[in-house]
């Protein structure tokens, strides 16, 4: 994703400008040099913001098709020595 950079006493100048930057692109203001804030629409925002997911969203598999079950691999413990 590209991005514009302003200054911090850029944008306290021109907080319409900063605006209009952010129309096109995600606009990073900076102060003293350093990433500190991020301005750009909401409706940007919003699409792209981490909603909190379920455990049964975050465990599903958007790719797997309804055909075929679940067959795991079937686990012995013959080669295993026990030591109490």
């Amino acid at each position: 994703m590209r991005v514009t950079y302003m200054t911090s006493a850029s944008f306290n100048q021109n907080p319409s400008k900063a605006k209009k930057e952010a129309d096109e692109r995600p606009l990073v203001i900076t102060d003293h040099g350093e990433a500190a804030y991020v301005l750009m629409r909401y409706a940007e925002f919003e699409a792209n913001w981490k909603k909190p997911k379920s455990l049964f969203d975050a465990l599903r598999d958007p790719k797997a098709t309804a055909e075929g079950d679940f067959a795991p691999e079937r686990l012995t413990f013959d080669d295993r020595d026990a030591s109490f």
